[in-house]
């Protein structure tokens, strides 16, 4: 087993050096937290939103990158069709929602995020006066959506709270009640989203739904040295709290690094509307959000935020012994045989490039055929995954004549 885990290590080595250009579409059902639009001190463009970095960030990773989205909250956005209600400066439009249905626009991710302000009970009881809570009118989206389009992954983008009710005497807040809030963000805020999570990945076993922590993660990364000399209101300007284009910059790289699962490109330009700390210090900033996405993962260590996990990363989580698994013959001139002792489970092939090549979703009954005859001679990585995409086990594969 060790020569095996050796060859599988320097496979996926040469695969994480090779990054494939990924482009996705997206429609974000949001709010201002991702999209602010009227601030306080309006900025040169769109700079107080995810989409305008996320924009040139792709560009430099060489991705394809198209967006749509609208405002509301859940209980607004479960009231269907949406509508493509934004439109930026920089970044593409993908859909005409006033020409096309949303099945046009081949949208291949949706975020979702809730509001800021609902987190004082469960993400399963009703909204007050309603009949219906945050996790039904999230399961209402997702349904639509799928029906909608074939293969989608949702992302939850986990917010920041509202601060206004830790403050005694208005924005900026004192520094204890700086502390407060970031106490309660990480707390129950977080465990609020983590169980929102839970929920609807058991709800739709099979769907890549998965969890972007971003809140957490730039309020935790500017109480680190450098970052904590920067003041909160170069970071928020009221007590929503809404960011200013540092804050979305931030959230930017985390959105980006989840959703194209690879750290953002190191030589990216930093504009100078960014605070110089985060700007001087950028490689820094990056290098710990990409490492609090690479550790938040499920209770049995897979990641809460990576569908294809960075292909390092998924080695180290798949099982050594690997006992649930069989393929066979490998070497194989047309068909593999799986075995897996999994109830249900999704086998997916990648090229040298990282590409994956096919994804099939496999019924109860333990055993699946996968045809190679339509693909050339060589080798290729075999990964399986159970229905919430759990890594079970990984393969390299040998298609021969």
């Amino acid at each position: 087993m060790k020569k095996k885990s050796l060859v599988l290590s320097l496979f996926f080595l040469l695969l994480t050096g090779l990054q494939a250009q990924k482009d996705l579409r997206t429609f974000i059902f949001g709010h201002s937290l991702i999209n602010h639009e009227l601030q306080v001190n309006p900025t040169p463009s769109q700079e107080t939103s995810v989409p305008h970095w996320f924009h040139f960030l792709a560009q430099a990773g060489g991705h394809g990158y198209a967006v749509d989205g609208q405002y509301g909250f859940l209980a607004q956005h479960a009231n269907l069709p949406p509508i493509a209600q934004w439109g930026f400066d920089v970044a593409s439009g993908a859909w005409d929602s006033d020409n096309e249905p949303f099945s046009a626009a081949d949208f291949n991710s949706i975020l979702i995020t809730p509001g800021n302000f609902i987190q004082w009970q469960g993400p399963a009881v009703n909204y007050y006066n309603e009949t219906f809570s945050p996790l039904d009118a999230t399961q209402t989206i997702f349904e639509w959506c799928n029906e909608q389009e074939e293969d989608l992954t949702f992302y939850i983008y986990e917010n920041w709270p509202d601060m206004g009710p830790y403050l005694s005497n208005g924005f900026p807040p004192t520094d204890q009640e700086w502390d407060n809030y970031l106490d309660y963000l990480n707390g129950d805020f977080h465990e609020w989203f983590v169980a929102y999570h839970d929920a609807l990945t058991a709800d739709f076993p099979g769907v890549c739904i998965r969890m972007i922590p971003v809140g957490p993660l730039i309020n935790n990364l500017v109480q680190q040295p450098p970052f904590n000399e920067i003041p909160i209101t170069e970071l928020y300007e009221d007590d929503a709290p809404h960011g200013r284009a540092s804050t979305y910059f931030l959230a930017a790289l985390v959105t980006y690094m989840a959703l194209y699962e690879e750290q953002v490109p190191e030589d990216f330009v930093v504009d100078g509307i960014i605070h110089p700390i985060i700007r001087d210090n950028y490689q820094q900033a990056v290098a710990y959000l990409w490492e609090g996405l690479l550790n938040f993962d499920f209770e049995n260590g897979s990641s809460r935020t990576f569908c294809e996990e960075p292909l390092m990363t998924a080695l180290e989580q798949t099982p050594k012994e690997q006992p649930e698994v069989k393929v066979f013959p490998n070497p194989t001139k047309d068909e593999l045989t799986i075995r897996t002792e999994s109830d249900a489970w999704i086998v997916e092939l990648y090229d040298w490039t990282g590409k994956r090549l096919l994804q099939e979703r496999q019924g109860k009954e333990g055993t699946g055929e996968l045809d190679l005859r339509e693909l050339a001679n060589g080798t290729y990585l075999m990964v399986i995954r159970d229905s919430i995409f759990n890594i079970i086990g990984s393969e390299k594969v040998i298609k021969m004549r």
